[in-house]
């Protein structure tokens, strides 16, 4: 019986000191909220995997994420500290920086931004200079985009019809060209599968080689909290580089978070951003999360050469680089 008893007091000691361990880690663990780009999909997938397979964690971080999606913007949220990170995109990090709010980017998820103008086969579209004449369709918040491509193929927007719209209005002969992710496998189905094929024209290659999925905080955040917004840049890695080595485990684990997701689709779109997005001859060379400054430097060119932003602005506006010189990340 005292030995019986002896053995319950250790199990309990252990218990005890297991707890304590744990309240421990838990009261050093420091928050962190993130608002995504968009509502979780693959394009998240590597904090979804970070999340969910203990990486932030591991780094004493406790990450909450925030879906984004057309009602959410977020640089009010960075500035109005709801949250610590953004995910966003190239034109809000400009605007913002040259309206003198304090944000900066630290990192970007894809290397080279997606959005690409599609158009069906039979109008024999080859080219911007091609878009003559004809009715341009993409969402409202794409609009500079499509001015700058024009200025830079030698046209400009009063040689154009601008629509704002999305897919179905090309399959529907209600604009000639309309902008879409090449990520969005699933609304370009129709469009990539048209018995006439279809044509393309990409930002990247014309005259805009943004990247994408921008991380991004606010000025005193990086001052301040630099550590912990390196530990979520070296998470965030490990969940992309686990997405890439293991896709199908990945995409168990983001439906299993997202229950509302198809599979198949997701893990076609998975596909295309890791090969094509994601990791690249640059990442190869730089790591996980690389950025231009020139790259930047020449996107900030192009808009203050159409008078969209202030011509005094340079990439130091838009990008500090002190975080991806504190890590190390994956070179794949």
């Amino acid at each position: 019986m005292q030995v019986r008893r002896t053995i319950l007091k250790g199990i309990a000691a252990c218990y005890a000191a297991s707890a304590l361990l744990g309240s421990s880690a838990a009261a050093h663990s420091e928050p962190l909220s993130v608002q995504l780009s968009w509502l979780v999909d693959a394009g998240s997938i590597g904090e979804v995997v970070a999340l969910q397979k203990g990486y932030f964690a591991d780094r004493g971080l406790d990450v909450e994420l925030l879906p984004g999606g057309p009602t959410a913007n977020a640089i009010q949220e960075l500035l109005g500290g709801t949250v610590d990170i953004a995910v966003g995109y190239a034109p809000q990090i400009m605007y913002a920086a040259n309206n003198k709010l304090p944000i900066i980017s630290f990192a970007a998820t894809f290397q080279k931004a997606p959005l690409t103008f599609f158009s069906l086969g039979e109008k024999n579209i080859m080219s911007i200079k091609d878009w003559k004449g004809m009715r341009i369709g993409s969402a409202q918040s794409a609009l500079p985009q499509v001015i700058a491509i024009l200025d830079y193929n030698g046209l400009s927007l009063e040689d154009i019809t601008f629509v704002q719209a999305q897919v179905p209005a090309l399959l529907q002969d209600q604009v000639d060209v309309v902008g879409a992710w090449p990520t969005n496998t699933a609304a370009l189905e129709p469009v990539t599968s048209n018995p006439g094929g279809y044509n393309t024209q990409s930002i990247w290659d014309n005259g805009l080689q943004f990247q994408s999925n921008y991380l991004i905080a606010t000025k005193p955040t990086l001052d301040e909290k630099a550590d912990l917004l390196a530990a979520y840049l070296e998470a965030v890695d490990a969940g992309w580089s686990f997405a890439a080595d293991n896709p199908g485990e990945a995409i168990d684990i983001l439906v299993a978070y997202a229950p509302a997701l198809n599979p198949e689709k997701e893990r076609a779109a998975l596909d295309v951003m890791v090969s094509e997005y994601v990791f690249t001859d640059e990442t190869m060379e730089y790591g996980f999360g690389n950025v231009s400054s020139e790259r930047w430097q020449q996107t900030l060119d192009t808009y203050i050469a159409i008078g969209e932003i202030d011509s005094s602005m340079t990439h130091a506006d838009v990008f500090d680089s002190r975080i991806l010189d504190s890590v190390e990340t994956t070179k794949r």
